[in-house]
């Protein structure tokens, strides 16, 4: 549902009496839930507000939200639904299937959950799959965290589920951790509330194999899909004459299975997770070795070489981490390199540095380097802004007539067009003079006894009656922002023991995270932290020293934020004479 980036149709604080409704309609649907626990997911105190979007796929969705947070949401066709973010507050608010940690990338991806991908306790039998009908809502948790990670609807009934055996779809994911309405609120993170109440026989009864994500993507015919499953069980049962398959599956069935996996899936199944970080490891330093360093920078701290070098030249959406691998320890791992004759090192003091790489090393001279980053791929990352107008009061009259209500978000040049559609159908155009016929009167304001006015000024006040507004799309995801946009401020300020620190704010008005930005900043070798400034209303970056050049510098090159939307400059340190 909320795989793509979506079109927000409308975005509307709510009032007191449409507040009480949404308690009362949270109340009737979710009964377990006492007043309290609804007036800490909807406090008085906070801002409630519903927006109304447009999913990729066209359907109308209502979302409501908490101090921007979104708390529930609402299709045509189904009750009100919890977010993941309410269910890490209420994790039991709906019933829950257990699946492995390692579908819910596949998840965000767009898939949607099989039977075989459903880890139930001890052998399947009849009550394995609860007492569900077919569309019935429920969240998805992994088998190492009981914190929701999914939301979405049966699409076959728990005695369906049970007829058959292990194959086929069972879950329509709507709402899935990493999707495009759970980073509407980029800040939280999923908490660790412990394993799900398991018993030791599941995690033995149920192999890797079985219960990888055979989450595959939707079938166009879903029905279909479930029938052919559930025939090739039952020939299959009739086949080796043999019930007992229907409990458990076989090795036969496991390794039947294994032909719906692609090769790389079945890699990830065998793969030590310490032996892949192991990969990325060495395949980060080496890159580092042989594009970003130069042969003036040597030697270099050790350390050093890992922020600057080894950690920027990690591939997108992948986290190089020494500990995770089996080295566990910075030194250890170039020890290695060393004995493999790559790189040269010394220790002075107990301070171990960089002294030479060996660039000729066959390990260097085989390198390929498999990210092909082209400069428009980062240019989809730079944010987009324009100038928009959100529909008021005052001009619905006119924009009603072509399919626009109240709310809606509408670029200058649409606004223009319908305006000059109204004129046109109206015939109130007189070469570059505007008529006045009693609607426009009413719109513009304009003076009792005046009957026309020049076109240019006409549209100019039909858009300034309207609510100016700025659009921000990064990568794919939109960003609205009323009144005027402020810029990103860098500003420098003075600590305990005169030291000075950067200040950066305004950061995610541009679609970046704080966490990204402030490790990006330790790559000068400085600490950064993230906090609340007096007088600021979102949360800063600081930077120990005066680093205005470099966050300057890095918010124009790698971020692509226009110059004129970076102000601070001037607190940088001057050059000595």
């Amino acid at each position: 549902m909320f795989v793509k980036a979506f079109k927000i149709k409308s975005n509307n604080q709510l009032k007191g009496t449409e507040r009480k409704k949404l308690c009362d309609m949270v109340a009737q649907v979710f009964p377990v839930l006492k007043h309290e626990e609804i007036l800490c997911l909807l406090p008085k105190k906070e801002a409630v507000s519903v927006l109304k979007i447009i999913a990729h796929n066209g359907q109308t969705v209502k979302i409501f939200c908490t101090a921007k947070i979104p708390v529930f949401f609402q299709l045509n066709s189904l009750e009100l639904l919890p977010t993941v973010f309410t269910l890490w507050q209420h994790p039991h608010l709906l019933y829950t299937f257990v699946t492995q940690s390692s579908v819910v990338s596949k998840l965000t991806n767009g898939a949607n959950l099989l039977l075989p991908g459903v880890i139930t306790d001890k052998p399947p039998n009849f009550h394995s799959y609860g007492n569900l009908k077919k569309g019935h809502p429920v969240a998805l948790v992994t088998d190492d965290n009981k914190a929701p990670v999914a939301v979405g609807i049966t699409t076959l009934s728990s005695e369906d589920m049970y007829m058959c055996s292990g194959f086929g779809k069972c879950v329509e994911i709507l709402h899935v951790v990493g999707d495009t309405l759970f980073n509407i609120e980029k800040s939280l993170t999923r908490p660790q509330l412990g394993p799900p109440m398991t018993s030791k026989h599941e995690s033995e009864s149920v192999t890797t194999v079985t219960n990888i994500v055979y989450a595959q993507q939707s079938s166009s015919d879903p029905n279909k899909e479930t029938s052919e499953s559930c025939t090739k069980v039952h020939e299959s049962r009739e086949r080796n004459n043999d019930a007992s398959c229907v409990l458990a599956p076989n090795l036969s069935e496991k390794n039947l299975s294994l032909q719906y996996l692609g090769s790389e899936d079945i890699e990830d199944i065998i793969e030590n997770p310490a032996r892949e970080m192991d990969k990325l490891l060495e395949y980060c330093f080496l890159k580092a070795c042989k594009i970003s360093l130069k042969k003036g920078d040597l030697p270099m701290i050790t350390s050093t070489f890992f922020k600057i070098h080894v950690i920027t030249a990690c591939p997108v959406k992948k986290t190089v981490d020494v500990k995770k691998s089996s080295y566990k320890k910075l030194s250890v791992f170039l020890a290695k390199m060393k004995e493999k004759g790559v790189i040269d090192t010394s220790v002075i003091k107990g301070v171990e540095s960089l002294l030479s790489v060996k660039i000729d090393h066959p390990l260097l001279k085989s390198l390929v380097i498999m990210e092909d980053i082209s400069k428009e791929e980062e240019l989809s990352n730079a944010p987009v802004i324009s100038e928009c107008f959100r529909v008021t009061a005052a001009v619905v009259p006119l924009l009603t007539q072509f399919g626009y209500e109240k709310g809606d978000i509408l670029k200058r040049a649409e606004l223009r067009r319908c305006f000059m559609d109204y004129v046109k159908s109206e015939n109130l155009q007189d070469g570059k003079i505007l008529k006045i016929n009693p609607l426009l009167a009413n719109i513009l304001r304009t003076k009792e006894n005046q009957y026309s006015i020049t076109m240019e000024d006409g549209i100019n006040k039909f858009i300034g009656k309207m609510t100016y507004t700025h659009e921000i799309t990064v990568a794919d995801t939109k960003i609205l922002h009323s009144g005027k946009l402020a810029p990103i401020e860098i500003t420098v300020a003075t600590r305990c023991s005169n030291k000075k620190v950067t200040l950066i704010n305004n950061l995610e008005t541009f679609g970046i995270k704080l966490e990204d930005f402030a490790k990006d900043c330790q790559g000068i070798g400085a600490s950064t932290t993230i906090t609340d400034v007096p007088g600021k209303k979102t949360p800063s970056v600081l930077v120990q020293g005066n680093q205005v050049l470099y966050v300057y510098k890095l918010l124009i090159e790698k971020y692509r934020i226009q110059k004129n939307y970076v102000k601070g400059l001037e607190f940088a340190p001057k050059k000595r004479k």
